[in-house]
């Protein structure tokens, strides 16, 4: 009785090994292929992720070449002949504003405020100051003549590959669309720099003669040269609309600008390096010239 009770249990632990043996067997066979699934998808992504990479830098190349191409632009006519041989849509290309504008680069970019404005190229200054700047004002070796009347500083002059003016009109349409902060930058004939920044700045339209609308606070190293003229008029050689009755300030500066009784800044007077008031300056105690001037809006 014993033996067949043995016998018994024996038989039933054979046959639960045997099953077990089964089981492990077909848990085996599944993680082998779940093995080959895994490996199967590390192919598929490896390959998917090189092919992304691929994707990525002939994308990377194509804006780089469509950056490229931007830096050519010098005016109107260069930017209509590149959106029709590029075929691509403007809204692709073109930003609001240097702060909209998300690449830390700083050249020739093409500015759009609004779908309904005409569009131009602009230079963005994209590290100094936390970047987003727009200039719209450069002298830097006195190759461009500054002194000129109404019509040129209302459409803007020069070239963005140079020394150049944006344009009152187009000052006007960014700083009334939305809020801006100006900076100017200095630099003396020794290299001595400094700027003057303001919280805001606004120019009228041209029927207010692009006044000095709105200013705001002032910070930074050079002098206020600013302070005296909110609210002034824009007066040039043949429009004369400073607060000085005995002279028009721009011929007597021989510049451009929001004269108050033509004193403290001229930054579109004459390029010298010397201490006359007909220099391109920006003090309320001198007429001493300066070597290098920039001038900035930002959105804020």
């Amino acid at each position: 009785m014993l033996i067949t009770k043995l016998d018994y249990q024996q038989d039933q632990l054979i046959e639960v090994e045997t099953a077990i043996k089964k089981d492990q067997e077909i848990i085996d066979q599944k993680l082998s292929g779940i093995i080959e699934i895994i490996k199967q998808l590390g192919q598929a992504i490896s390959q998917n992720l090189t092919a992304l990479q691929t994707e990525t830098n002939k994308a990377n190349e194509n804006q780089d070449q469509l950056r490229r191409e931007l830096q050519k632009l010098t005016t109107k006519q260069d930017l209509d002949l590149f959106m029709i041989n590029s075929g691509l849509n403007l809204r692709t290309v073109s930003f609001p504003s240097c702060k909209k504008n998300p690449s830390k680069r700083s050249g020739k970019y093409i500015i759009q405020p609004t779908e309904d404005d005409e569009p131009f190229v602009g230079y963005c200054e994209q590290t100094a100051f936390g970047g987003g700047w727009l200039v719209f004002q450069y002298r830097y070796d006195g190759s461009m003549n500054f002194y000129r009347n109404w019509t040129e500083y209302r459409n803007g002059f020069g070239s963005i590959d140079g020394e150049f003016w944006l344009g009152l009109d187009r000052l006007h349409l960014l700083t009334m669309t939305r809020k801006h902060e100006l900076l100017v930058e200095l630099k003396d004939f020794n290299g001595n720099y400094k700027y003057a920044r303001y919280s805001e700045f606004m120019i009228g339209s041209e029927k207010e003669q692009y006044a000095l609308a709105k200013l705001g606070f002032y910070t930074g190293t050079a002098d206020d040269a600013l302070k005296n003229n909110k609210e002034e008029k824009f007066t040039t050689m043949n429009r004369d609309n400073d607060a000085k009755f005995t002279e028009n300030c721009a011929s007597a500066h021989q510049g451009a600008w929001w004269y108050y009784r033509c004193s403290d800044s001229n930054l579109n007077g004459m390029y010298v390096n010397r201490d006359i008031k007909t220099s391109m300056h920006w003090s309320r105690t001198h007429y001493i010239g300066m070597a290098y001037s920039r001038m900035l809006i930002r959105e804020t």
